[in-house]
C-alpha cells in the first residue's frame, strides 16, 4: 500500500508541474507569461491549432489531476481513521491523584480585634 501511495503522489506532482508549464505555455489575449517563455513559436511547432492541442492538453492533466487527488484523499482518510480508531480503543483512562498538602497542615492566623 505504500507503493501505491508513493507512486500516486509522484503523479500527483508530475500532474502538477506539467498543469503549470501548459498553463503558461497556453496564449492570453495580451500574450501574457506565454511569450517570455518564447510560447510564440509554438504555432511553428504544433501547427496552426496550437491552441486546440495545448486547451487538450490542459483537460487531460486536469482530470487526471483531479481523479488522482480524489483517489489519496479517500487512501490517507482511510488509513488516518482506521489509526485513530484502533488508538481509541487502547488507551486507558489516567485516575487523578491526591492533593500533595493534606487540609489540616494550613496554619489558620488568629483573628485580633481592633483596637
Amino acid at each position: 500500500m505504500v507503493v501505491i501511495r508513493t507512486l500516486l503522489i509522484i503523479l500527483e506532482a508530475a500532474c502538477s508541474l506539467a498543469l503549470i508549464g501548459l498553463i503558461l505555455l497556453q496564449k492570453s489575449k495580451d500574450g501574457g507569461l506565454g511569450l517570455a517563455f518564447g510560447s510564440g513559436g509554438g504555432d511553428s511547432l504544433f501547427g496552426a491549432r496550437a491552441g486546440n492541442v495545448l486547451t487538450k492538453a490542459t483537460v487531460v492533466i486536469s482530470a487526471v489531476f483531479l481523479l488522482n487527488t480524489l483517489i489519496l484523499g479517500m487512501l490517507f482518510a482511510g488509513s488516518a481513521s482506521e489509526s485513530l480508531m484502533d488508538g481509541a480503543k487502547t488507551v486507558q483512562p489516567v485516575p487523578m491523584e491526591q492533593p500533595a498538602v493534606p487540609q489540616q497542615a494550613v496554619p489558620v492566623m488568629p483573628v485580633v480585634p481592633a483596637e
